[in-house]
């Protein structure tokens, strides 16, 4: 279970960053997560996992609404990656992960080979617990599932703070 809670971001704050700090960030589809994104921005030696949502209903009266379209105009390597991260030639900012009905996972390549441990031993204990431990299939899902507690558990062992 995720100990930590994805901060609601308002759009004054989100425009204030920049993309060479997100170091993960999730596409929508129709699994589960079809109502936003979720992205970390790692800062010095400190992380925040961020959330926005309330695509598939917006309220655009409210003023700190952010919508797709300004994520997409935002973070272009993002969409970069969504679009064109199932080339075997890509060459983008992030390693783009396809976790099935459209969603995805963007994850920034100067820490992919770091991370990529934690996540696999979180993939497979969570196909082991679910008898699908032999079926491949099943492991765009579990990476769905696990790769926030991945993330929690490798800043942990490299003592980085989460806020």
């Amino acid at each position: 279970m995720n100990r930590y809670e994805p901060k609601k971001i308002m759009k004054e704050e989100f425009y204030k960053l920049g993309e060479d700090n997100v170091i993960f960030i999730t596409n929508p589809g129709r699994m589960g997560d079809e109502d936003g994104s979720t992205f970390v921005i790692k800062t010095d030696n400190e992380l925040t996992i961020y959330r926005v949502d309330g695509w598939m209903y917006p309220n655009e009266k409210n003023s700190d609404f952010i919508s797709m379209e300004e994520m997409v105009n935002h973070f272009p390597k993002w969409i970069d990656a969504w679009k064109n991260g199932y080339k075997e030639d890509y060459n983008g900012k992030y390693r783009y992960l396809y976790l099935g009905f459209g969603n995805g996972l963007c994850i920034d390549n100067s820490i992919y080979k770091e991370f990529e441990p934690y996540l696999n031993e979180l993939v497979e204990e969570y196909l082991a617990a679910n008898n699908n431990a032999e079926k491949e299939e099943y492991r765009n899902v579990a990476i769905y599932y696990v790769w926030i507690n991945a993330l929690i558990k490798m800043a942990e062992d490299k003592n980085i703070k989460i806020n």
